[in-house]
């Protein structure tokens, strides 16, 4: 059998064998069903829309609501020009605002964990500090690596008194005075030694209590906080595909490039060398080899995942860079 076509008159089907008079009649979806079943496919049809109602989720054929729904309609094309300059305006503000208190809330998330470690490690390790070295006059002792280069200084020292002695700008010395003198200059270098010991003892005491309070301060979920996250993915947003990918480029070449290493070497031996400690080359070697590796993997995971919902385009970019 093949259906010729249908309108809203008698329906007409067109067999093999000719017109089916018996088919040249109203069609009624309803027919052969009784009340009962009827009912129950109303009920159906209504607990279906209440059901689409109540729910949050967008209606199906979504792309053709604005030809069917008046007020898509007018949000999308808003005649009043006076209503839709007082929206942008609001915006404005709205954002402006927003990047004020972002502003001030990094403000107080620098302020505030420097002021408290500074105050809290004059205040209370300092005077600990104190009665530790009154007590124990080598609280505070040259490590190994401390003793090698003091006496590297103190050869220094040496050489260069026998210089000045030779060119006849210092009197001579005989052996005695010569090592009195260089027993002088290697207390002065032990003591130069020690202050900077606990100076770096209080250095780290100050930057771990400033940590922990910067860290309570940022973890509490305050309007601040999220001030800056919407100041921040506004800004980005606001970038170019072609500004995003080449800042996202600029990032991971320092951090992953060829010449990471070095800087990761560098800025090792500064971090370690602020706070005084002594850390092997080879377990510097080992933290290069791992730490850039774990952050090339997860730099690719975000924009793999993340940067393509964000902004496709910026992906595409990065791939035609790295090509050329």
């Amino acid at each position: 059998m093949r259906v010729i076509g249908f309108y809203s008159g008698p329906r007409q089907v067109q067999t093999d064998w000719g017109w089916d008079a018996a088919a040249e009649q109203d069609w009624d979806p309803a027919a052969g069903l009784g009340p009962e079943q009827l009912a129950d496919l109303e009920r159906d049809y209504q607990e279906q829309m209440d059901r689409r109602r109540g729910s949050s989720e967008p209606p199906r054929d979504k792309w053709i609501t604005p030809l069917l729904d008046w007020q898509s309609i007018s949000g999308a094309f808003d005649p009043d020009q006076s209503r839709t300059e007082e929206s942008m305006a609001d915006e404005a503000l709205t954002n402006k605002e927003e990047s004020r208190e972002a502003l001030a809330f990094a403000g107080r998330l620098v302020a505030i964990p420097l002021i408290t470690g500074a105050l809290i490690s004059r205040a209370i390790t300092e005077p600990v500090l104190s009665f530790s070295l009154q007590n124990n006059p080598n609280a505070f002792a040259m490590t190994g690596r401390q003793k090698i280069e003091g006496a590297s200084a103190v050869h220094l020292e040496e050489t260069r008194v026998k210089m000045m002695m030779a060119i006849g700008q210092a009197p001579p010395l005989d052996d005695e005075s010569m090592l009195r003198h260089l027993h002088e200059y290697a207390l002065e270098v032990q003591e130069e030694e020690r202050q900077h010991n606990e100076a770096n003892l209080m250095t780290a005491v100050s930057d771990s209590i400033s940590a922990m309070v910067f860290f309570l301060l940022f973890v509490r979920d305050t309007q601040g906080r999220a001030a800056i996250f919407n100041t921040l993915g506004r800004l980005f947003e606001g970038l170019s595909d072609i500004a995003k990918a080449v800042m996202i480029i600029l990032i991971a070449d320092t951090l992953l490039g060829y010449h990471s290493e070095e800087g990761w070497t560098g800025f090792l031996d500064l971090f370690l060398g602020h706070y005084g400690i002594e850390v092997e080359e080879e377990n510097i070697l080992l933290f290069v080899g791992i730490v850039p590796i774990a952050i090339d993997v997860w730099f690719k995971y975000w924009i793999f995942i993340g940067l393509n919902k964000i902004s496709p385009g910026a992906v595409v970019t990065i791939k035609q860079l790295d090509r050329h």
